[in-house]
């Protein structure tokens, strides 16, 4: 996971000031919508977008209006240039997460031959209430296989992983979450009793936005090895 903030960067003085003045000077365009990107989902607290970077198409300069979760689905290269006319290029991998908050200033463009995908979490509005705590029923998360990345004051970012053989405990979803799965399967769903509930497929790159079942469940993995990043908010 990456922190990205422009213009706070350890920068000489007179470099520091010439971003300011530059960035106070100039109106920039919001990060979406824009060529290459798609809306797939969306509600009170989450957009989210299907994103492409081709090689050599510049994002142009632009201004992020919302916190943002980038979480990359294919390998690749981009570069970020700043508004002092610096520029890094970051090596990605599926899987990897950065973190942009709002306020950050930054033109974007593929290095790679091959396109660059990813999903990127938008974070609108303040902090979703979470529904009513049942009295010894954990939450969707922490839980088996499931690694924290990082978190801020509004939402928690986890690596989740449905382990072959490998039943999650019995839980409720409590906060509003999202995920977009890095690798496909099929999950099956368990009673509080250990009766079979629903399963369903995901593929790589799906998107969801989790509701709140009303009823306590188990999840295990039946086929492939599904793997999402969750976007959980606290």
């Amino acid at each position: 996971m990456r922190l990205w903030n422009t213009c706070s960067l350890a920068i000489p003085l007179a470099a520091l000031l010439l971003c300011s003045s530059v960035t106070l000077a100039q109106e920039y365009s919001p990060a979406f919508p824009r060529d290459g990107a798609k809306k797939i989902q969306e509600n009170d607290y989450f957009a989210i977008w299907d994103v492409t970077w081709e090689k050599g198409q510049s994002t142009g300069m632009r201004k992020l209006r919302l916190d943002q979760i980038t979480v990359f689905l294919t390998d690749g290269a981009i570069r970020f240039t700043r508004p002092d006319g610096m520029s890094t290029i970051e090596e990605e991998r599926l899987g990897s997460v950065l973190y942009e908050p709002k306020g950050t200033i930054v033109a974007t463009e593929g290095t790679s031959e091959n396109p660059i995908r990813a999903a990127v979490f938008q974070l609108k509005g303040g902090v979703p209430p979470k529904q009513p705590v049942v009295r010894g029923i954990p939450g969707l998360l922490p839980r088996p296989g499931a690694v924290k990345l990082f978190e801020t004051a509004r939402i928690i970012v986890w690596d989740d992983t449905w382990q072959p053989g490998v039943r999650t405990p019995v839980h409720l979803h409590y906060a509003q979450a999202a995920a977009v799965f890095l690798g496909g399967g099929t999950i099956g769903t368990f009673s509080a009793n250990g009766a079979p509930g629903p399963t369903f497929s995901r593929k790589q790159g799906e998107v969801i936005i989790s509701s709140h079942p009303k009823e306590p469940h188990a999840e295990e993995e039946i086929e492939g090895l599904p793997r999402a990043i969750w976007v959980e908010f606290k």
